[in-house]
């Protein structure tokens, strides 16, 4: 089907399969530079961003599968719409006024990215308003032991200037928590391409949260100067990778602190193909992850191996809800939770 042929950014649609007897639809938004990006209605799941490098030519710079059967169970998350929580809350557990909350443990000894059946496993409701695929989804009361109803919008934009923009939006009956993201997995050489040890990055952060043995923060927020935290500066990935404390790379929530205005967060270029994606955010965090646990078969019988992707996930802090030093990740029912993100995809 074809939608909006009078905006410059043309969105298409078309079945992807079933998921438990239900059709999944692929939409696929495209504008005048040749930039693609295909998303499901099932986890809200971007399964494909085809971007031209310095010579023109079309590549998929996101890692995923070829259909259904994988992203049924999709451990890696690939592309994936996150929540409730995006990232771990120690224990599986926190209290809001007096009330504790047990959450299913799917991590080590806590709980992951929503739980068993997260965000990113639930069919939304889907249409395309105008140059915008629209995402809502009811999560019920007490589903994946979260309180409250939690009424949620997702909009994803692609414009002119090769900008991919994520728009949230939630509102809760009751006190909850809510922390929401995506977890694209980016090379920007071409997915399935091997490591992105050639590839440099730069994340625009003097503070990050240590963690524990569990990847749970430690409650410190620390400088990364004088670090292997620290990339204010364009780095080697490759270079550096091998020498971050734990020996699985990064695996890390950068600070930024303020909410509420989109934020220069991070860049990450590939010089051997020109490409450069450079994120932006009103979230207080960005999760900065490079893929060790990566061994998967991907799209077109690709082989996807440790350190093969990156993430960039815009977040609040890790385990929010036990830290009332971090950024607040409760919502109230008279409030609305907001969040942009915006993935800007060019040549150097």
């Amino acid at each position: 089907m074809l939608y909006n042929q009078s905006s410059p950014t043309m969105i298409t649609s078309s079945s992807f399969g079933t998921h438990e007897g239900k059709e999944v639809t692929q939409y696929t938004l495209k504008n005048n530079k040749g930039t693609v990006i295909k998303i499901l209605n099932y986890g809200g799941i971007i399964t494909n961003i085809l971007v031209p490098d310095k010579n023109g030519k079309n590549g998929d710079i996101c890692l995923g599968f070829d259909d259904m059967k994988g992203y049924a169970t999709n451990g890696p998350y690939f592309g994936a719409l996150i929540g409730r929580y995006a990232n771990r809350i120690a224990n599986g557990r926190f209290t809001i006024d007096g009330k504790t909350y047990q959450l299913d443990i799917n991590n080590g000894p806590n709980a992951l990215h929503g739980g068993k059946v997260g965000f990113d496993k639930r069919l939304w409701d889907s249409k395309v308003v105008g140059d915008v695929l629209e995402l809502t989804y009811v999560s019920a009361d007490g589903e994946e032991n979260y309180p409250g109803e939690v009424k949620v919008t997702v909009r994803y934009q692609l414009t002119e200037d090769n900008e991919l923009v994520i728009r949230y939006s939630a509102t809760t009956s009751a006190k909850t928590v809510i922390n929401l993201t995506n977890h694209a997995y980016f090379n920007l050489a071409g997915q399935g391409s091997g490591t992105i040890f050639d590839h440099n990055v730069t994340i625009n952060a003097d503070k990050y949260t240590p963690v524990d043995s569990t990847s749970i923060p430690t409650g410190d927020i620390s400088d990364v100067q004088g670090t292997a935290w620290d990339l204010r500066t364009k780095t080697n990935i490759g270079e550096v990778i091998h020498s971050v404390p734990g020996g699985v790379g990064y695996d890390h929530n950068y600070c930024f602190g303020k909410t509420g205005w989109q934020k220069y967060m991070a860049r990450v270029e590939h010089p051997s193909s020109g490409r450069f994606l450079a994120m932006y955010s009103t979230e207080p965090g960005v999760q900065f992850y490079t893929s060790f646990y990566l061994n998967e078969t991907g799209k077109g019988g690709a082989a996807y191996e440790k350190f093969g992707a990156f993430c960039l996930e815009a977040q609040h802090y890790p385990d929010s809800p036990n830290k009332p030093n971090f950024p607040t990740t409760l919502l109230a029912p008279s409030e609305t939770y907001l969040q942009t993100t915006t993935y800007k995809f060019g040549v150097m």
